[in-house]
């Protein structure tokens, strides 16, 4: 695999959350709604962390994908 694909997974978490805040913005929603909304934002950030996290850490991948995810990854924070 190349550090594409993985740097793609984690392209699409933040359009994900982006689309779901311009959903949110766009309609009227309940308190219990919104909060709903922000708990789920949260969940696929955290998730987010986590694969980026783990990425760069995956043993069975080349050493220079490893290296590139943990660059990328870096500057990312």
């Amino acid at each position: 695999m190349e550090s594409e694909d993985f740097l793609r997974v984690i392209t699409e978490f933040e359009f994900i959350c982006e689309d779901i805040g311009e959903i949110k913005e766009q309609i009227d929603l309940t308190k219990s709604e919104v909060q709903k909304i922000s708990q789920a934002i949260n969940s696929i950030e955290n998730a987010r962390n986590i694969l980026a996290d783990l990425f760069p850490k995956i043993e069975s991948l080349d050493n220079d994908v490893r290296e590139d995810l943990a660059a990328e990854f870096a500057e990312a924070d």
